[in-house]
């Protein structure tokens, strides 16, 4: 088992390129909330009936009474990423890092159900290793308002191949594109709204400090990033801390967060958009189509 930590890219490629939070050990606690929002009605004749509508998840993490200040300080910097509107990805276990999108599934019998599940090429392989094995959980999701959600055992997988055969039938047949994912292996989350008022670190006299966020899994955004990896991974800058070109995290799963700044006479630099569509309404947009 390897430590848990967070990947970002804090700005533009060209800047910093892909950021790593290595949290020395493993996540102190980790509480996941999925949910769905929901209509429920009964007629006057006392029939019950329900529209649903996007189903999401939250992600508490926590990292107790820790003593490195230069982690502390790595935290601390995250959070103004986070306020303004910057995803991240997040392995409880870094050896454990599988998300792909499925394009097939079949039975391994004449009328049994789906158990084996043939994905596209892994997305964010510039993070490393999937490490994806036999007796692993995974989790599966369909998108859309009749998506379901599913966690399996791993049987067995051929990364050659780009097979995942579970030990035990799917219960759902998940419309496809669908995704899978290390149970602990988050490709994308964000820090929604109603967190802001509190920091996500704190301190007990910086002797010792404490993590404790909850994030939230969109899966509109998730979706977002079908068909956008290759063999090679998802044009990320896979060295940290490297000026290179390439897409960032938050590219591939919104859109620009940060304008392109452009030299003018004086010497100073102005912010030019990328696009004319912020990235809220990026993100209000692609849940709507959901």
């Amino acid at each position: 088992m390897a430590n848990s930590k967070i990947y970002f890219t804090p700005s533009r490629t060209g800047y910093g390129g892909l950021r790593v939070i290595d949290f020395g050990e493993r996540v102190s606690d980790l509480q996941i909330t999925p949910y769905r929002n929901a209509s429920d009605s009964v007629s006057m004749g006392g029939s019950f009936s329900r529209i649903a509508r996007r189903s999401g998840m939250r992600v508490r993490i926590v990292l107790e009474r820790f003593t490195d200040d230069r982690l502390a300080e790595q935290f601390y910097s995250l959070q103004s990423h986070l306020e303004a509107g910057g995803g991240f990805s997040f392995a409880v276990d870094s050896a454990k890092q599988f998300a792909a999108f499925i394009n097939s599934a079949a039975a391994s019998t004449v009328l049994g159900a789906h158990r084996i599940f043939t994905h596209d090429d892994r997305i964010l392989s510039e993070y490393g290793a999937h490490g994806l094995a036999a007796n692993d959980v995974i989790h599966m999701e369909s998108f859309g308002p009749r998506g379901r959600r599913e966690e399996m055992q791993v049987d067995s997988y051929s990364s050659s191949d780009k097979k995942i055969t579970t030990n035990s039938d799917a219960i759902y047949e998940h419309s496809l594109p669908s995704m899978v994912r290390h149970r602990d292996f988050f490709p994308f989350l964000l820090w929604p709204q109603d967190q802001m008022g509190s920091p996500i670190l704190t301190h007990d006299h910086r002797i010792s400090y404490t993590l404790d966020m909850t994030c939230e899994v969109y899966p509109g955004n998730i979706q977002a990033a079908y068909a956008q990896a290759g063999p090679e991974g998802s044009n990320m800058p896979s060295t940290t801390g490297s000026r290179q070109s390439g897409v960032t995290l938050d590219e591939l799963h919104i859109g620009p967060l940060y304008g392109d700044s452009v030299d003018i006479s004086g010497g100073s630099k102005f912010d030019l958009s990328l696009d004319e569509m912020s990235p809220l309404e990026r993100a209000v947009n692609a849940m709507e189509k959901f």
